[in-house]
């Protein structure tokens, strides 16, 4: 199962610190994940930029569901929450 998400962080806050979120808060199920897209512009408020990752779950024995990877994904957001980001709308 692929995800994308995009979002809103502080410039301070380093591709590394998002990274270390993700693969503790994935799971045992995060395959990968990849950073495809940082913007960095007008259209965001100064002092931030704009992330976007592609994250990959899998199962070895079974399909995920749904369910169990919105759960997995709603762990990301709250991680990444406590460091100021937010999911890009």
């Amino acid at each position: 199962v692929t995800r994308d998400i995009s979002m809103v962080v502080p410039k301070e806050i380093l591709v590394g610190q998002i990274e270390e979120v993700i693969e503790k808060c994935a799971g045992k199920n995060l395959e990968n994940y990849q950073l495809f897209d940082i913007y960095e512009g007008e259209q965001l408020t100064r002092g931030y930029k704009s992330l976007a990752y592609k994250i990959v779950f899998r199962a070895s024995d079974r399909t995920l569901t749904d369910d169990e990877v919105n759960k997995c994904m709603d762990k990301i957001m709250n991680g990444l929450g406590e460091k100021n980001v937010v999911l890009r709308q």
